[in-house]
């Protein structure tokens, strides 16, 4: 089986860049003074430091839930992982826990937590963006949170999937493309997530590492007989990646390969279980296998 590193390409709308420089406040920050609306120079940072303090940045979760299922299309060279989000009954996202997620529902929580106690003096919306440690290039499409005042011209960026709350001069190493008022999935409710072949959706970070999925193709054929489910790890600053576990078919073949020292890092013998379990019944449903 070759193990070839997977380039890990996601797509974003990018429509402005704006530089940034400074340190950051993270969650573990300790305050000795409590305001209601102003702490440290920031804006309801008590209120926002509980609210992010407990937050995981992890899909693993959900993908693992039983009705959670992987659909490929080779003739339109996508795959989508359907019932990935889940809502309630006001149309608000749910946590894996109240606490797992990927950048976009934490994002979403906080957002949905936060605009409620925010006075009008402030304005909060989602910010596209790059963080220098795992998400480095504008294809990334980091999701975080921008508050803007009002009265004072100033801004503040929360990024939930770190822990960190600043301002704007704070966060040195982070590029914005673009801003919204609200995300397209939640706006639509979907409940499912589509990548195109060869695009990764990040799982979690252990370890300075970060490990992503993917369905890609084979020497650029993508059919029944040539595709490819792979887990890659990528350590912190760096691009490409090492595969962790690679299971598919070439040419009508059934191959794997596992990263036999990466996989005992990133998980514990249960957590690789229901992984394998978990893929091997994907690839029989869709009758792959």
């Amino acid at each position: 089986m070759r193990n070839k590193t997977q380039g890990v390409r996601m797509l974003g709308l990018m429509v402005m860049t704006m530089f940034l420089s400074g340190g950051v406040y993270a969650a573990e920050s300790k305050t000795t003074s409590v305001a209601t609306e102003v702490q440290s120079d920031l804006p309801y940072y008590k209120e926002i430091m509980n609210i992010i303090g407990h937050l995981e940045y992890s899909g693993f979760e959900a993908m693992k839930k039983p009705d959670v299922s992987l659909n490929i299309d080779f003739v339109k060279r996508t795959w989508t992982l359907r019932n990935i989000h889940r809502y309630d009954k006001e149309g608000g996202i749910l946590l894996e826990e109240g606490r797992y997620g990927l950048c976009a529902e934490l994002s979403t929580y906080v957002y949905q937590k936060l605009r409620p106690i925010l006075s009008n003096r402030y304005e909060l919306k989602f910010a596209v963006a790059t963080e220098p440690g795992f998400f480095p290039t504008h294809q990334s499409n980091h999701i975080v949170l921008l508050i803007s005042d009002r009265m004072t011209n100033s801004f503040y960026f929360i990024d939930p999937s770190f822990h960190k709350y600043g301002k704007a001069k704070d966060f040195s190493a982070y590029q914005i493309f673009g801003v919204r008022d609200a995300l397209s999935f939640v706006k639509d409710k979907s409940a499912d997530v589509t990548f195109l072949t060869e695009q990764a959706m990040p799982l979690f970070m252990k370890d300075d590492l970060m490990l992503s999925f993917a369905v890609t193709s084979v020497d650029g054929i993508f059919d029944k007989d040539n595709f490819l489910i792979v887990l890659t790890a990528n350590s912190r600053n760096t691009i490409s990646g090492l595969n962790v576990v690679v299971v598919g078919k070439y040419r009508g073949q059934i191959e794997s390969y596992e990263g036999k020292e990466l996989l005992v890092q990133l998980f514990n013998p249960l957590e690789l279980k229901n992984l394998k379990m978990k893929i091997g019944q994907w690839l029989a449903q869709s009758h792959l296998i």
